[in-house]
């Protein structure tokens, strides 16, 4: 039997450019957009997934971390870091909301897998010390040094043990994506790309009996935005986001999916419901 659980790891805050970036408007506009952006849309969880396989246990992403709060944590030269506003207290992170349900995140979950290298998703990368870190290779390549310092990441406050296992999208076709990577050997966790919101992008596929649930990470910050076909205003790329969007959507439609993004309010009911994207 397969299970999976919503963590929330804090609340954060964006413009609403950021949420939904303007129609027509490029990379570089819409980053105007968010700057000149004078609204904040309401507080937002910050999503981590665990995944209880018959091969162990898995958690998607890693939320964020109370040191956002610590000055000098966020580097106050990149003022995309004012763009976005992040509260989470210390119980709020991803290993002491795990140690509530009875794990351990230092020895009991066996792999995190990374949907990309964004500081609200590698936060909490301290509690996993002796866990196999998956990332995908893509975006890990844009994560790392100034780069990835001026995209949203912070590779600076990376664990310094962290040598994540980075992996190609090197599996065949499922559905609509062009390519696939297998994580568990039965093939019922498995990666997909979904470019945009960043370059290297995954979602995580996970099939039970009957029911798939699909954790988007980012590819859309909501269920309503992706079926608006609306792309975030980070996106440097909107027409690839607007392909992951509908590609996402097609897949709902071969098998039952529930749609589960990193930062909608509404997932975690709709995990609990059983509601899938139609």
């Amino acid at each position: 039997m397969i299970k999976v659980t919503a963590i929330e790891t804090g609340k954060a805050r964006m413009k609403t450019a950021q949420r939904s970036g303007r129609d027509g408007r490029g990379g570089i506009g819409r980053k105007i957009d968010i700057f000149r952006d004078p609204d904040w849309v309401e507080p937002l969880p910050i999503l981590c997934f665990l995944i209880e396989h018959p091969e162990g246990r898995f958690l998607v992403d890693t939320g964020d971390t109370w040191r956002n709060s610590v000055p000098g944590y966020l580097p106050g030269w990149n003022p995309f870091y004012k763009q976005v506003q992040i509260r989470v207290a210390p119980h709020e992170e991803a290993g002491s909301r795990l140690l509530a349900l009875g794990i351990d995140p230092a020895t009991d979950i066996g792999t995190v897998i990374l949907t990309h290298f964004h500081h609200d998703h590698t936060g909490g990368l301290d509690h996993f010390p002796r866990s196999r870190i998956v990332g995908p290779r893509a975006n890990y390549a844009v994560s790392t040094g100034l780069r990835g310092m001026m995209t949203g990441c912070l590779p600076q406050r990376w664990p310094v043990w962290l040598k994540p296992d980075l992996v190609e999208m090197d599996g065949p076709a499922i559905g609509p994506f062009p390519a696939s990577h297998r994580i568990t050997s039965d093939g019922r966790i498995l990666l997909v790309p979904t470019p945009g919101h960043v370059d290297g992008h995954v979602s995580v596929i996970v099939r039970g009996e009957g029911i798939t649930w699909f954790l988007a990470g980012d590819a859309t910050y909501s269920q309503a935005n992706l079926l608006a076909e609306k792309t975030d205003g980070v996106t440097n790329d909107p027409a690839t986001a607007l392909a992951t969007l509908q590609a996402i959507r097609r897949f709902a439609t071969q098998e039952p999916t529930i749609l589960l993004p990193a930062h909608d309010p509404e997932g975690p009911a709709r995990l609990a419901a059983g509601t899938v994207l139609i």
